[in-house]
């Protein structure tokens, strides 16, 4: 398997044009290669999990005002009412009515939430290199470069992916709530197989569309990563590796959407059950515990989120052909 794809941005600007992208890895030899990189390149394990808290934590403003706020407009309708019970109620309600208050709050949450994605972008696009050189054998310091270099690139993919995920997830609960309307009005009026068989193809298609989307983005990001491209030949080669292979691609997606859910919660599942014995203890005595068994969890999904970084990666460039 020629995985030098992979590594194009060590090669300099013009390195992309000398190779052809050919037929996408299987399934499996691009979850191997993924594992091989994030293995090679653990260091980016805790820099992730560091990214992911920095993500989260770039909301907490908007949350600490809003409460900051709610609190006040509580402790003001208690003094000015001491004897009714619902005055902290009313105050807090009425506070939250306020369109200042909302405004307030929306900005400071929508200003978090643009930092959280220009961080995921510029984590994406130093990382995805770095796994590259990881799978090719060949480490070197590409995760710098590559977040201030293919940072507007990445950027670009990432937002028509964007798009692609609304329109996916709009597809999906369009097919959704048309299947519910269609199975209550037949379980009324009776319905033969023939709808049976068009609401499992609705639902069917409810699933599979928004996977596709989502792993053909995911694709266009690691191709705009590694090989330069713009956000429109990015998705139209990921568009020709998916049709190739739709079904690792659509695999992939679901695989790692299951485990980036399991995988934290199993950690946190098992740690709840190793420090049963410890139940009914102060809080301060177990704020250690949970504090490590957080960091266990961001760990954790930093891990599997370079593992899917990595095997998107391997099927949206590497391949068996020149």
């Amino acid at each position: 398997m020629d995985i030098r794809i992979l590594s194009l941005r060590s090669e300099g600007k013009k390195a992309a044009g000398r190779y052809r992208p050919g037929v996408p890895p299987t399934l499996f030899a691009a979850l191997g290669l993924g594992f091989r990189a994030v293995t090679r390149e653990g260091w980016l394990v805790p820099v992730g999990a560091l990214v992911a808290a920095a993500r989260r934590a770039a909301l907490w403003p908007a949350w600490a005002v809003l409460w900051a706020l709610l609190a006040r407009a509580a402790l003001r309708a208690f003094a000015a009412r001491p004897f009714d019970s619902d005055a902290p109620l009313e105050g807090a309600l009425a506070a939250l009515a306020s369109p200042r208050l909302v405004g307030l709050f929306a900005g400071l949450w929508l200003a978090g939430a643009l930092l959280g994605a220009a961080l995921r972008v510029a984590w994406l696009a130093g990382s995805l290199p770095t796994l590259a050189g990881g799978m090719a054998g060949a480490p070197g310091p590409r995760f710098a470069a590559g977040a201030v270099y293919g940072f507007p690139r990445v950027l670009a993919a990432a937002a028509l992916g964007l798009l692609a995920d609304l329109a996916g997830g709009l597809f999906s609960w369009t097919l959704a709530l048309a299947s519910l309307r269609v199975t209550a009005r037949a379980a009324g009026e009776g319905g033969g197989a023939l709808v049976a068989a068009a609401v499992a193809l609705a639902l069917t298609l409810a699933i599979a569309v928004p996977l596709a989307l989502g792993a053909l983005s995911d694709a266009a990001v690691a191709r705009a990563a590694l090989r330069d491209e713009g956000p429109g030949a990015a998705f139209a080669g990921s568009t020709v590796r998916f049709l190739s292979r739709p079904g690792s691609f659509v695999l992939a997606a679901a695989g790692f959407a299951l485990a980036a859910v399991i995988a934290p919660a199993s950690v946190e599942a098992f740690a709840g059950a190793a420090s049963g014995f410890a139940r009914g203890a102060d809080p301060i005595v177990l704020l250690g515990p949970n504090l490590v068994v957080a960091v266990l969890a961001l760990l954790v999904a930093a891990a599997v989120d370079l593992w899917r970084l990595g095997t998107f990666a391997a099927l949206a460039c590497g391949g068996d052909g020149p």
